[in-house]
């Protein structure tokens, strides 16, 4: 097992917001991890995700938004629990970012004459707990089933099912 970790997860989604509407995404998701100590590391990541919402008006049609119309950034530290040649079990905790596009304002309305829609990427930031199994197939490639949870501390609850593959060296 080598000190430095990169990641490639293929990521589904599901995410509650606290004003009402759900959240259903998948994408990739690019990681990096770095230990400090045999057990204690840290590590950060970037995904790039489609999403769809519902139940809320402030979400957007498809022919509004991009395809990749939801981003996500984690930095956190990780420890494993469990440690052997083939296996290591993690549980990481970090801090989650993530933007999706939807609409800001809207102001008036088509047939009054004064009409103000705006859209574009609203952020929210929450605290996220990730349980994380490492199978090494070999010296350093690894399969990475996950889970993890969005704390909700902002607009969303989250819960978010990973599969990956990882490199170590």
């Amino acid at each position: 097992m080598g000190k430095n970790n990169l990641t490639y997860d293929y990521t589904f989604y599901q995410g509650q917001w606290a004003a009402g509407g759900e959240i259903l995404a998948q994408g990739v998701v690019l990681g990096y991890s770095r230990y400090f100590t045999p057990r204690l590391f840290g590590e950060f990541s970037y995904g790039l995700m489609n999403f769809k919402g519902r139940n809320s008006y402030f979400y957007l049609d498809d022919d509004e938004m991009d395809f990749i119309n939801m981003r996500t950034f984690t930095i956190g530290a990780g420890y494993d629990l469990f440690q052997s040649k083939h296996f290591v079990f993690s549980t990481v905790l970090s801090y989650l970012r993530q933007s999706n596009e939807q609409l800001l304002l809207e102001y008036g309305s088509p047939d009054s004459g004064t009409y103000v829609r705006e859209t574009g990427r609203a952020k929210d930031a929450t605290l996220r707990i990730q349980f994380k199994p490492r199978i090494f197939v070999g010296e350093h490639f690894q399969i990475i089933p996950s889970y993890s949870y969005g704390f909700g501390l902002g607009k969303y609850k989250s819960d978010w099912l990973s599969l990956g593959l990882g490199y170590s060296f």
